[in-house]
């Protein structure tokens, strides 16, 4: 009886973990980027994903602000032993773009990493319009996070989401939010070895690939020094607390081994120094390449950097 009790507990325990795991149905935000000579750019992505088994579908969202979006549907599949995600968009493709600019029709290959209870996928993608190839001889990285609350309601055909988007346009709008009632704030981390991220919302700025199996930072305060204060977190642990930015940089290295998941670099705002947001400016050195990156947080958002395997 015991026996048959603890093959029934296996059994159950297994299914149950087969049916959670890299469940992929939701929404994830992030970010999508080309990194080029010329520069770094990164534009907003939602996208909204439904799964059976290890086929997936839905429809991407890249925008910048209200004043140009691209919506395609899509298809994928979900390797489950690697951990690996593959999306392409196809079809019509709903926009709001310059004259002179076209869609991109994009296709993803994606990382699953989860950290802690943050789950994320990153990757890179590579796109064609219509007569040509989209940003070619670029790095083109993706990052997102799954999220509880998207920016469009669940049941929203495309038509609405594209209505609610355009008469919606402030909700979009990049607003610098109030913060004088934070000003002197200051977050207690006094001891390290239990210190964990305050509950805030997580907003991806940046998204490194990286080959290195060791990655240098230098952080310093951007600009003016105004006392800005902060904690560095990397998946989750605490790496440096409650340390002021100035024009003297902190330094640290982050090992990078494990080439098979993205790493998750956390700054928190502990206080706002005399210029909100909390600022900085991190120095990244790595693959014999040096990345300049700024990083903003406040009260309500830590600033998240991902770093994904270059494979």
């Amino acid at each position: 009886m015991y026996k048959k009790l603890l093959l029934l507990f296996f059994i159950t325990t297994v299914v149950a973990e087969i049916a959670t795991a890299q469940s992929l149905t939701g929404f994830w935000n992030g970010k999508i980027s080309r990194k080029s000579g010329k520069g770094y750019g990164a534009d907003n992505l939602e996208v909204h994903i439904y799964q059976s088994g290890n086929v997936i579908w839905g429809y991407t969202f890249a925008y910048t602000d209200s004043s140009r979006f691209v919506l395609y549907r899509f298809d994928g599949t979900l390797n489950k032993k690697e951990k690996r995600v593959y999306l392409e968009e196809y079809g019509y493709a709903y926009v709001l773009l310059p004259e002179h600019l076209n869609p991109c029709e994009k296709k993803f290959e994606l990382q699953y990493t989860k950290i802690r209870n943050t789950r994320y996928l990153t990757g890179k993608w590579s796109g064609v319009s219509t007569d040509t190839t989209c940003y070619p001889q670029e790095e083109l990285l993706v990052a997102l996070q799954n999220v509880n609350i998207p920016f469009w309601s669940e049941d929203m055909n495309i038509s609405e989401k594209i209505h609610h988007f355009l008469t919606n346009k402030k909700k979009y709008s990049r607003i610098k939010p109030e913060y004088k009632e934070y000003k002197n704030h200051v977050t207690d981390l006094t001891d390290k070895s239990t210190a964990a991220p305050q509950n805030r919302k997580l907003e991806i700025q940046q998204i490194l690939s990286v080959k290195d199996s060791v990655i240098k930072i230098s952080l310093y305060d951007n600009a003016e020094n105004d006392g800005d204060t902060l904690s560095v977190f990397v998946n989750k642990k605490p790496l440096i607390t409650r340390q002021r930015i100035s024009n003297k940089p902190l330094t640290f290295t982050i090992p990078f081994t494990n080439k098979t998941e993205a790493i998750e670099l956390l700054f928190q705002a502990d206080n706002l120094g005399e210029i909100p947001p909390n600022t900085g400016v991190m120095i990244v050195e790595a693959d014999g390449r040096r990345y300049e990156i700024l990083v903003k947080s406040d009260f309500e958002k830590h600033a998240v950097v991902i770093f994904t395997p270059e494979n």
